[in-house]
């Protein structure tokens, strides 16, 4: 196991319904999700609770140079890894809920695209509607919101209540799965 995954486990058995998952996305999931970014165009991108950085990386690679990348992440020492490794992202260490005051403070009204790894299935109607909103407040119109959920997830009533709440909120809404992540995911691309 590497120092990575160690850092990731400490904190999701620190705090599960915070953190979510045990382990890091994979490369397959974090591909998925950034591709639904038109990199080419986008000039702000955030990210909502990178953990351990795989979504983040890919961000950090695919953004252009113009574009800046920035990521909300509550968990300070997975705030401080991703800071510390991605010295291209601008990390803050704050809940999603903040997101619209976080941009404010930057000088930022909109944004192109938000991808979240937050763990929708594990929060309250309260926190979903307070995240789903901040989001829904900063996204420019034909702007992309991407998330996902874990296959084994899609019973709990609060899943089931986060994917109405994307419906209901966004213009456009579909599902894609991935099998090659561990547990295997359903990825939600919604856009305003």
């Amino acid at each position: 196991m590497s120092n990575l995954d160690l850092r990731f486990l400490r904190s999701f058995l620190a705090n599960p319904r915070r953190v979510g998952a045990a382990f890091p996305s994979s490369q397959v999931l974090a591909g998925r999700i950034t591709d639904s970014i038109d990199f080419a165009r986008a000039r702000v991108i955030v990210e909502l609770g990178p953990g351990a950085g795989a979504f983040t990386r890919q961000l950090a690679q695919r953004a252009d140079p113009a574009c800046r990348v920035i990521a909300l992440e509550l968990d300070t020492a997975l705030a401080a890894y991703v800071a510390a490794r991605y010295p291209r992202v601008e990390v803050v260490n704050a809940a999603a809920q903040r997101l619209p005051q976080v941009l404010a403070e930057r000088g930022i009204g909109t944004v192109d695209a938000v991808v979240s790894g937050l763990p929708f299935a594990n929060f309250s109607a309260e926190q979903q509607a307070a995240v789903v909103g901040a989001v829904r407040t900063v996204l420019r119109p034909g702007g992309a919101f991407v998330s996902y959920s874990f296959v084994h997830a899609q019973v709990l009533p609060t899943s089931r209540r986060f994917r109405r709440s994307l419906r209901d909120r966004f213009g456009r809404f579909d599902i894609r799965p991935v099998l090659f992540n561990a547990p295997p995911a359903l990825v939600y691309r919604c856009v305003a």
